[in-house]
């Protein structure tokens, strides 16, 4: 009743302030509308003809830059609870997962964003404004709802707190700060998180979530003027705020001395990091850093790698630098296996840093860099839904105009400007790492301040763009009669979707099938290795080589092998894809296997099996496995623990993974799907020269697999020091994704835990209780076995875990006791399906699925068919099929954490 009081006052209130309030087109910049309201909201639109789906986004330029003493978290903190309630909205969790959205909100240094991605339809896209309209200034700040999401928010703190490398960056940041709120982590303190008040988030929210502090874009397909209107209808008649928001004026004085931070806690791996102060996202400076980032670190042409992963003194290094509105820092870390001296290895990194001010690049250093930032670029540009979230990033840097800027500025880049920012920002004088040292005559380094972003960007214009007026139906019919199915000489079968899609863009996923179960014994892991080593190396291509013409054909490759068969996802575009082909033929066929890339494979390789023996998530993974499937040690389906892969990983050698290639690679039982801007003729040419008339010495033959029937077991793992807990859930189900009872079993997990956080899980662990960040429960079957599994998973403070495990227990219970209501099954049915329909509106679930499908021997129309199974269920069969399967005499469950601590 409050509630509908609540909106009749809003309404009330606003009435006749809309009238005649139509945007007013701003700017437009390559397929980007900019319009405003007199209120002060910015709009921007991205239309998308090839798109099936659409996203709204509202970023709000407040971030944890805009806290004050004692509210660190504060913004991040206000990102939850605006998931609550609204005037219009009682259940706004429930409303999005009704409706089967992809949504999330983020929070950052600069900025908070809250988005919701759906099938492009009149009726979702004015759910979604409507929605982002009322929560924007009516949102529910309730102290109830704030007792239970703040523990939600710690445990969300805690999860962070368990990885040794976040931990260390947020120590090296906030001593590299002495006064800028960039030194704050943007999830907060602990101790603010626990104490603040509503009434002090409410006067945070009434600020800073006003239409003139806040951009909307909408990204896909859809009507420019209807989508006008809606806006117009739902965002005009909230008033420009009064309220002035003052802009953030702390400068941070130039470090005066390199700085030193010890962290000491549990882990398996070691951590170097640095962090040096460079120039904010608007300063043209920004794309040499960036570019000089990549030079630094390049896998494998880097002096970084070459230090310190060539020499076998670390694992991994990496660098990045961050898009930030005020002078922001680069950041770079290694990780040193703990059979590796630290000392060695640290005094290696700062030494090879200490050198950059004198480092002479190459014009090879700057084509290489600029490559792989344009190819950043496109990738990012091409994809509209995700370009409409990504430039979250560039609103909160000060206009989202800066990404094309900083394409610009990269495209101009000079080997000059590398050299600069090498030798103004790159002194130990301007390093956090550890150690002070002071010094008499200590060089100073003055970070400009941000440009006026409002007189770089007024009358940009960006480049002249081609505008795609070509639409795709993502509907099943059409995906059938568009898609062209065929049949190699070798037997491999192939799946060509030819649809429009932004840029050209193509995504392609492979699928190699080998060996037998008597041949494959034991390869699981040389399988892996065999894999891992295609992109190290070829015959005529170094792994140099090869990632240098990765970024320059703007083609990501991706190889992963099990025994299960080698798999392959290609993501390119129309222009690039005959070059992008011919990599991918030349790293299948010609391997060289490289000695020294293999030992530097295994170190990486061990070094990450390491890490996960302290790790929660990883040990109860383990530990299901375990329990729950019970192979032989001699079958390929054998479960190993990170002890047994790393015992097995000692004994492997490179002639190991060669005659495991020469024996099983082959193309004979290849499935292939491709998605988007296709040339056929070209895919058609490629695949019968690599994946033809190519055999491998053991014949393919399906590995069945089986049902384990297994009782009810609970265990708890013991981690000293770690504030995160986990438990991981498991019960054999008894059934495939063929048999009649499985959609029922899908729309029981649905309801139980599989849903969004409306499902009875997640409400009660989550929403209610507030004892977890994430919580919930998934269900598998085989497609052609009659083989599945039922999990659950939650994330918590150890402190909770007897209330957690009792909850959990209780809710499963009482859903097997009385069943779910015909209201829930209605509205988890239609979120179920509006997810689907999502789906198919990514290219890179589409070439997913149509490899599935053929290797499953089905087409398209299964997808429609199992859909129009779960349509024809009711209530009843879904709690028939619960009570039949979820068995709580056969759930495993197995805890980890810190349970020692009170």
């Amino acid at each position: 009743m409050k509630n509908s009081i609540l909106s009749i006052l809003f309404t009330g209130l606003f009435i006749g302030t809309s009238f005649a309030q139509i945007p007013k087109l701003v700017t437009s910049v390559e397929g980007i509308k900019e319009y405003s309201l007199p209120n002060g909201l910015k709009i921007l639109l991205i239309p998308d003809a090839a798109q099936s789906n659409v996203v709204v986004n509202i970023v709000y330029n407040v971030g944890s830059r805009n806290e004050g003493y004692g509210e660190t978290g504060m913004a991040h903190l206000l990102e939850h609870m605006l998931f609550k309630r609204s005037s219009k909205f009682s259940e706004i969790k429930k409303a999005i997962a009704d409706k089967g959205a992809e949504a999330n909100g983020t929070t950052f240094y600069d900025r908070t964003n809250y988005y919701e991605i759906l099938p492009a339809t009149d009726e979702n896209l004015k759910w979604a404004l409507e929605m982002e309209a009322d929560r924007m200034v009516t949102s529910a700040i309730l102290q109830s709802d704030l007792d239970k999401e703040f523990s939600v928010v710690r445990n969300e703190f805690e999860i962070g707190e368990n990885n040794p490398s976040s931990v260390l960056w947020e120590r090296i940041v906030s001593s590299a700060y002495l006064w800028h709120n960039y030194g704050n982590s943007s999830i907060g303190s602990k101790e603010d998180i626990e104490r603040v008040k509503a009434t002090s988030l409410k006067n945070f929210y009434k600020k800073y979530y006003q239409p003139n502090n806040a951009t909307l874009i909408v990204g896909g397909k859809f009507d420019e003027k209807r989508t006008l209107d809606l806006v117009s209808k739902y965002f005009a008649i909230i008033p420009k705020s009064k309220q002035i928001i003052e802009s953030t004026y702390t400068v941070e004085p130039a470090q005066d001395g390199e700085r030193f931070v010890e962290l000491k806690r549990n882990g398996d791996i070691q951590y170097v990091g640095m962090a040096y102060h460079t120039p904010s996202f608007s300063d043209k400076e920004y794309a040499a850093n960036n570019a000089l980032i990549s030079i630094l670190t390049n896998n494998p042409s880097g002096v970084l790698y070459k230090a310190l992963i060539e020499t076998k003194l670390a694992t991994g290094v990496s660098g990045f630098t961050l898009t930030l509105k005020d002078p922001g820092f680069s950041y770079f870390e290694c990780e040193i296996p703990k059979d590796k001296d630290l000392m060695t290895t640290q005094n290696a990194f700062l030494q090879t840093m200490n050198e950059v001010p004198k480092m002479i690049f190459t014009e090879d250093d700057l084509k290489r860099a600029k490559n792989e930032l344009l190819k950043q670029f496109e990738n990012t540009y091409n994809k509209t839904i995700n370009l409409s979230i990504a430039l979250t990033e560039n609103i909160g840097a000060g206009d989202w105009r800066l990404f094309f800027i900083d394409r610009d500025n990269v495209e101009k880049l000079t080997l000059a400007d590398i050299q600069n920012v090498a030798k103004k920002y790159y002194l130990q004088s301007n390093r956090t790492w550890g150690r002070f040292v002071p010094e008499n005559n200590a060089e100073r380094v003055k970070v400009s301040d941000t440009p006026d972003i409002a007189v770089l960007t007024n009358g940009y214009k960006g480049k002249a763009l081609e505008a795609n007026k070509a639409t795709f139906e993502t509907s099943v019919t059409n995906i059938l009669k568009t898609t062209e199915t065929g049949k190699l000489a070798s037997g491999g079968q192939y799946a060509l979707l030819e649809k429009p899609s932004k840029g050209d863009k193509i995504e392609a996923r492979f699928l190699l099938r080998m060996g037998d179960e008597k041949s494959l014994e034991g390869k699981n892991l040389i399988a892996d290795l065999t894999a891992k080593m295609l992109k190290l190396g070829t015959k005529t291509r170094s792994k140099k080589d090869i990632n240098d013409q990765l970024d320059q054909y703007k083609t990501t490759i991706n190889v992963q092998g099990n025994v299960d068969g080698l798999y392959i996802g290609i993501s390119t575009d129309k222009n690039n894809l005959n070059n992008a082909l011919a990599l991918l033929k030349d790293i299948l066929k010609n391997p060289i296997f490289d000695a020294s890339e293999f030992e530097k494979m295994k170190l990486e390789t061990k070094s990450g099996l390491e890490a996960n023996k302290s790790e929660p998530q990883s040990l109860v993974s383990d530990a299901i496995g375990k329990t729950t499937v019970l192979y032989p040690k001699s079958h390929p389906y054998y479960s190993q623990t990170s002890d047994e892969k790393i015992a097995e990983l000692n004994t492997i050698t490179l002639d190991d993974l060669k005659k495991y290639y020469n024996d099983f690679y082959n193309g004979n039982n290849s499935k292939i799907a491709f998605v988007g801007g296709l040339d056929k003729k070209i895919i058609k040419i490629f695949l019968a020269e690599t994946l033809d008339n190519w055999s491998g010495k053991f014949a393919y033959t399906r590995i069945p697999t089986q049902y384990f029937e297994i009782n009810a077991y609970n265990n708890t793992i013991q981690v000293n020091d770690k504030t995160n807990a986990i438990v991981l859930g498991k019960i054999n189900l008894n059934i495939g994704m063929n048999e009649p009872d499985y959609p029922a079993v899908d729309m029981a997990n649905e309801l139980l835990g599989g849903g969004f956080l409306s499902s009875r899980i997640p409400q009660r662990l989550r929403e209610a209780e507030g004892m977890s960040y994430g919580a919930g429960s998934f269900v598998s079957g085989n497609g052609i076995d009659k083989t599945g599994s039922w999990g659950i998973y939650a994330f918590f403070n150890p402190s909770f875990k007897d209330k957690l495990d009792n909850a959990l227990k209780e809710e499963i219970q009482k859903a097997l006791d009385k069943g779910f209501t015909k209201v829930e099954f209605d509205a988890s049915s239609k979120s179920w399906l509006q997810q689907r329909q999502t789906m198919l509106g990514t290219d890179e679930f589409l070439a997913r699925q149509l490899r599935e499908y053929l290797d499953e021997n089905k087409t398209f129309r299964d997808y429609s068919d199992y859909e129009n199974k779960v349509k024809a269920l009711d209530v009843d069969k879904v709690n028939a099929a619960l009570k039949k399967y979820f068995d709580m005499k056969k759930l495993v469950l197995i805890y980890a954490g810190d349970f020692t601590k009170k």
